[in-house]
């Protein structure tokens, strides 16, 4: 799957909604959620060397996750892209897009999960931004339904009842990794190595997107998912380059709990 370089009149969502707040390190720091999310064992870095070497063998093979995505969709074309319908809730569609991809990295079938589920319990129906691990320990904790459970898009109350959650649980996302601060672009570059989707909080953005693929590591380009629909970019995705595309905060999606739908 081939990917275009972001430009800056890309960058204009649909809205002016974007709906990041930026995470207070102070308050929350590297870590704080505990075995949810630990930092990211700096056993788990990968040599500098070795870094490229792996993001080129699995762009070679066709095998990252944009390339997986392409295919593990409905009727086993591409995954749809989340889209957040100009509500302030980037932060929980990046981190269900991460999930989705995950699911498909895992051989597990497509389900249409529903981010809105998220965004409303979270903000008590309220359309408000958030930070990445807000709905990380959401979809750690009680998980996230589907479409047919609570509608994409929808923020009716109705939805919110013993069904949705119940099917929510077949759609956990129980292990993440908190990234370093001062060592993010290294700490990233292992995870797209190792094709674990990854929650890019962007503070100069006001946006929180899903990273997908890293392509090139000493020049800095990174492939994300965003949740403005298909018609953004490359269905859904497009480039970061240089300085943009490292993350203000950034955590990696390492284990889903796997469900047959």
């Amino acid at each position: 799957m081939q990917t275009t370089l972001i430009q800056p009149y890309d960058l204009l969502p649909p809205s002016i909604m974007t709906g990041l707040i930026p995470r207070d390190r102070m308050l929350h720091p590297q870590g704080y959620l505990g075995a949810l999310a630990p930092p990211f064992p700096r056993e788990l870095e990968l040599l500098e060397s070795e870094i490229q070497v792996r993001l080129d063998e699995l762009m070679h093979a066709q095998a990252t996750l944009p390339d997986i995505r392409l295919k593990a969709g409905p009727n086993g074309g591409p995954i749809p892209s989340r889209d957040q319908d100009g509500y302030g809730y980037c932060w929980c569609h990046s981190s269900v897009s991460a999930m989705l991809l995950k699911r498909a990295a895992q051989n597990e079938p497509y389900v249409d999960l529903s981010a809105f589920a998220i965004g409303c319990i979270v903000k008590n129906y309220r359309n408000q931004g958030g930070w990445g691990s807000q709905s990380m320990e959401f979809l750690a904790e009680r998980g996230c339904p589907t479409s047919e459970f609570w509608p994409q898009q929808s923020t009716k109350r109705s939805n919110d009842n013993p069904a949705t959650w119940e099917n929510a649980k077949l759609h956990q996302a129980l292990r993440w990794y908190d990234l370093d601060d001062d060592r993010m672009w290294l700490q990233q570059a292992s995870c797209m190595a190792r094709n674990w989707p990854t929650v890019n909080d962007y503070n100069w953005w006001s946006h929180s997107v899903c990273g997908a693929r890293m392509k090139d590591y000493k020049g800095r380009v990174l492939t994300i998912w965003n949740s403005w629909s298909d018609s953004w970019k490359d269905q859904g995705m497009g480039d970061l380059e240089g300085g943009r595309a490292v993350c203000s905060d950034c955590w990696a999606l390492v284990t889903g709990e796997p469900s047959p739908a």
